[in-house]
């Protein structure tokens, strides 16, 4: 079943290629990061903005924002603070087993403080909580060791594999020459190029 289908389009000085997703399956996207300056990178922006773009094309559909870097944290875990076990259970009635498997994938502990978690494992843990709520989840591999990503690819392929689907965004950069296509439709965003039209 497709649940979103797009032309190609250009975003900025991007092409975006033509895609469909359906259930179960994932559209990585690559795309290329091209430096402006000393301090500023520009393609890091393509993952909220191509969400914004697909959100207004298909308003009818499920498409959520990109996953943020952390988990939402009430007041009281600042006092108390929650474990990843408490955390899944009370927010999304996670059973133990369940629970358990989830955090198999990172070598994440159930017992771990929330609070505590580095920077990368809290986006893995953000990650994790978006897919029980969320048909179709959008995320970023940016910032991620290749063992966690590794680790975070066979997580999101188990998921879809029970019916849920995934928008990503990797760096071009990092392309492998064959990259994992199983429930995986692996897709380059690559700047428009400018022609001189004076070059004989």
């Amino acid at each position: 079943m497709i649940l979103i289908q797009n032309q190609v389009f250009n975003l900025k000085n991007f092409e975006v290629p033509a895609f469909a997703l359906s259930k179960g399956e994932m559209i990585r996207f690559w795309v290329e990061v091209v430096p402006q300056s000393e301090t500023v990178t520009d393609g890091y922006w393509a993952p909220s903005k191509l969400i914004e773009s697909l959100q207004s094309t298909h308003p009818g559909k499920e498409i959520k924002r990109v996953c943020p870097a952390r988990v939402k944290r009430n007041f009281f875990d600042f006092i108390q603070p929650i474990t990843l076990d408490d955390y899944l259970r009370t927010r999304f009635n996670l059973n133990t087993k369940a629970i358990n498997e989830k955090l198999s994938f990172f070598s994440l502990k159930p017992e771990w403080k929330v609070k505590n978690l580095g920077y990368a494992h809290q986006k893995i843990f953000a990650i994790i909580c978006e897919f029980p709520k969320e048909r179709i989840v959008s995320f970023d591999y940016y910032g991620f060791a290749p063992d966690s990503e590794e680790q975070l690819t066979k997580y999101v392929k188990a998921e879809l594999e029970k019916g849920k689907s995934a928008i990503s965004f990797d760096n071009l950069y990092y392309k492998p020459e064959n990259p994992d296509s199983e429930r995986i439709k692996n897709l380059d965003i690559r700047q428009r190029r400018k022609t001189n039209e004076n070059n004989s």
